[in-house]
């Protein structure tokens, strides 16, 4: 049983530089462990913990939960009561939210302060770690994951951990902090569309962000029997990849009218704009929030070849890449 981080030597949970010269430290750090890593309640990190086998129980403010393997919980600053199976083993990701954005201390976080700020930049960034918090009376954010999205946080945060190990060229902080963001980015489509009941109290509140930059996808039951969801988060399992309309329609067994029928219902844009649209998103946090280099930042949304990316961009939004850089790069 693990109750308070308190109760246990807690090592520091960040990443420094194995060159002293470089003098960098990012936040985050990756903890792989048979039953759940001991500093799981530390009180200055959110947490994003992966079952990878086995089941747990957990409970915090009288609220009990039982998750089993595949599923991904996300911890705030609660203190949680957790209870490991016998056959547990889970990825823990430890970040702080100041790793996203400088403005996010815990201090103005609790104070629900950028709850209010809609249609500001600093929002889009909000909604990337909006579901740790807990509401009062609601449990902890735990979510069920399918094979392939299991799949894809798992490759995701390999690849973060490599580069916080690894630290093979100077831009490991920035690429660790972008892989950080793609996997809050597709966590965030992840708590979107799955089939977690909403109160009447959050229903108007998701209604209120469906415009937003980063969600486009909402938990709504009235979608046909799921198609779009799921749609989606193949979607975004594969935005690195080429993917075609004959892609979606075999895997999904849709004709094109059909599948685009769907779309437009619930999302009033067609299957392949919608996947334009996650990839814009993405190449925007990636240059307002890294200074990765534009080529390889197309590559991560699935362009291979980087002039078409630039093309592309520059028609989304009415600016290229390196201008959109240069008015929104967080400094």
């Amino acid at each position: 049983m693990v109750n308070s981080a308190e109760e246990v030597d807690v090592m520091e949970l960040c990443t420094r530089s194995h060159d002293p010269l470089w003098d960098r430290i990012v936040y985050i750090s990756v903890i792989m462990s048979k039953g759940l890593a001991k500093e799981i309640n530390d009180k200055n990190t959110y947490k994003i913990v992966v079952l990878d086998e086995g089941t747990l129980t957990m409970e915090s403010r009288g609220i009990k939960q039982m998750v089993s393997a595949p599923a991904i919980i996300l911890l705030a600053d609660d203190d949680v009561l957790f209870t490991p199976g016998k056959d547990l083993s889970a990825t823990t990701v430890f970040f702080r939210p100041t790793e996203i954005r400088d403005e996010f201390t815990p201090e103005r976080l609790s104070r629900g302060e950028f709850e209010e700020a809609y249609g500001k930049t600093i929002y889009q960034d909000y909604l990337l770690i909006k579901s740790f918090k807990r509401r009062e009376n609601m449990p902890n954010r735990t979510l069920p994951l399918g094979l392939s999205a299991y799949d894809k946080i798992s490759k995701t945060i390999g690849l973060m951990n490599n580069e916080l190990t690894l630290q093979e060229d100077g831009f490991w902080p920035c690429r660790s902090r972008s892989y950080m963001m793609e996997l809050l980015y597709f966590i965030s489509y992840v708590c979107d569309i799955s089939n977690v009941p909403v109160t009447e109290a959050e229903s108007g509140e998701i209604r209120t962000n469906r415009d937003s930059r980063i969600r486009h996808s909402i938990v709504n039951d009235t979608v046909n029997d799921n198609t779009v969801s799921r749609i989606i988060q193949y979607l975004n399992e594969h935005m690195s990849e080429k993917v075609t309309l004959e892609d979606i329609m075999k895997e999904f067994s849709l004709n094109r009218n059909r599948l685009n029928e769907l779309f437009i219902k619930e999302t009033s844009m067609t299957c392949l704009n919608y996947l334009l649209k996650m990839r814009m998103n993405l190449a925007q946090i990636m240059l307002s929030e890294t200074e990765l280099r534009i080529a390889e930042i197309a590559d991560r949304v699935g362009y291979a070849d980087s002039n078409y990316f630039i093309k592309v961009f520059k028609s989304h939004t009415g600016v290229t890449p390196s201008k959109y850089r240069e008015l929104y790069l967080i400094r």
